[in-house]
């Protein structure tokens, strides 16, 4: 299946009212799903599938085509409000399969989300990963001293998660993975804080 990471996604999903917007799955010869830029008329926001990034894998193409054989593929398709939100939510993957119908013989897109794909690095950097994530916690959260800095701690905060929620380590302890676990949640907690408006939540 084609898979999607919450890290390439959010800039799109993250848009005002991205459930009513299509997404274009396209390949050519790259493998992304795109929609228009709203900062940036006439341009366009793409995530690409995992594997099939030009700027980030070698083997971009041959992944591209091993996904989806067609150099011109092209399909027109809309993402549900609970799919939406786990990503956006659980920073879970986003998985699409073109099939074929049995009955209309239509050109259709099964989607379904997941936990996010483990990617194992080596013990230091997960270590490493740990402590980022209490300095967004702990440190640079607390530097924050207005709605607009708040609003952009959030979104680093989120991105920081995109890409650290994933991880693992083969020769982590389980302090480190207790530890990972709390660093993780009192991000997350942080981030329920505040609201899109940079404002802070107060809970009773």
């Amino acid at each position: 299946m084609i898979r999607f990471t919450s890290t390439a996604l959010r800039p799109l999903l993250s848009q005002a009212g991205a459930i009513q917007r299509p997404l274009i799955l396209e390949r050519g010869p790259d493998l992304y799903l795109r929609v228009p830029d709203d900062s940036r008329p006439g341009e366009w926001l793409k995530a690409h599938a995992d594997g099939c990034d030009p700027r980030m894998d070698a083997d971009w193409s041959a992944n591209s085509a091993a996904l989806i054989p067609d150099c011109k593929f092209s399909f027109k398709t809309f993402i549900a409000h609970n799919l939406c939100d786990d990503v956006l939510e659980k920073h879970h993957d986003l998985l699409m399969m073109p099939f074929t119908g049995e009955v209309t013989r239509a050109l259709t897109l099964h989607k379904e989300t997941r936990p996010p794909q483990v990617v194992y690095v080596p013990v230091g950097e997960f270590r490493d990963r740990i402590a980022w994530l209490y300095d967004q916690s702990l440190r640079h959260y607390h530097a924050c001293v207005n709605d607009v800095e708040r609003i952009n701690w959030r979104s680093q905060a989120l991105h920081v998660l995109d890409q650290v929620i994933r991880l693992d380590a083969k020769r982590a302890k389980p302090t480190d993975r207790e530890m990972f676990a709390r660093a993780v949640e009192s991000v997350r907690g942080r981030i329920s804080m505040v609201k899109p408006d940079g404002s802070v939540r107060h809970f009773r």
